[in-house]
């Protein structure tokens, strides 16, 4: 979708899991197992950059979120607790003992749920422009609006092009025509339902991870968009110290740091890969 190089891509699987079936797309062909789980409003083509260029060093399993992309989603509401676990059956189903995991946002949210509660699972973590505060006993104004449009305005343009607008600077889905239609045809397509209840899931009934942080125990890699209005650069940054090993990276652009900025985050995430412990 965003780039034709040839990554030997296999067939998409569905995974049973605790929160409905998750489709799950293998990429790439390295030695490295990377398992990554999107954003609200995106699916797993969001890493399609990262696979055209990490390709023979990592096999990418890219997973839809319930709700997104080619999962159907629950019509109901879940926490983060059961996303790790439904993560997990993911992990199990492709023999995965151990892997690289990580995401954007929700993804990001959802794969320090999984390095909090199984550790041994998880050999690195990669989080990608994700929520440090947000908290469901106080939720924002903005993100009840947000989960309001998710479920009545989302297959609006108006409301997608909102979302659009917070996600991507202007020239992002200007310069790539083929994503800015799969973005728009994925919230159109969408049961909206399922993907609202995701949404409510993240953005009114999240656990904050900010004071959780110090706590994990595997080597992190915190990427953050430099004009990211969602989540500022210096509540990241400050977020990253907390870390007990961990690496912090600002990079070009708003959200959705994957789509936006795919040759800074593949560099990064190739340096963090390739080191047995961060310097």
């Amino acid at each position: 979708m965003i780039s034709s190089t040839r990554t030997r891509t296999q067939q998409t699987r569905m995974v049973a899991t605790p929160l409905g079936d998750l489709a799950v797309r293998v990429a790439g062909f390295g030695p490295a197992k990377v398992v990554l789980w999107p954003s609200i409003f995106t699916d797993g083509h969001i890493y399609d950059g990262l696979v055209s260029r990490l390709a023979a060093e990592a096999t990418f399993f890219l997973i839809d979120g319930p709700g997104h992309g080619l999962s159907p989603g629950v019509p109901r509401e879940f926490t983060m607790a059961e996303a790790a676990s439904a993560w997990l059956s993911v992990m199990d189903s492709f023999g995965l003992n151990r892997a690289a995991v990580g995401g954007v946002s929700w993804g990001g949210l959802a794969a320090a749920e999984v390095a909090l509660t199984a550790p041994s699972r998880v050999e690195r973590l990669i989080l990608m422009n994700t929520p440090m505060d947000v908290s469901g006993d106080q939720p924002k104004f903005r993100d009840r609006l947000i989960a309001f449009g998710a479920r009545w305005m989302v297959r609006g343009k108006m409301f997608r092009d909102g979302v659009a607008g917070s996600f991507f600077d202007p020239g992002t889905l200007a310069s790539s025509p083929s994503y800015r239609e799969a973005f728009h045809g994925m919230l159109t397509a969408s049961d909206p339902v399922a993907l609202a209840a995701s949404v409510r899931s993240v953005i009114l009934h999240g656990e904050p991870l900010r004071s959780r942080l110090a706590r994990i125990s595997v080597p992190t890699l915190l990427i953050a968009g430099k004009e990211d209005a969602l989540y500022p650069l210096e509540g990241q940054a400050s977020a990253a110290l907390l870390l007990q090993d961990g690496r912090f990276e600002p990079v070009a652009g708003r959200h959705i740091s994957p789509v936006e900025a795919p040759d800074e985050v593949a560099a990064s995430l190739r340096a963090f890969l390739a080191h047995d412990r961060l310097p």
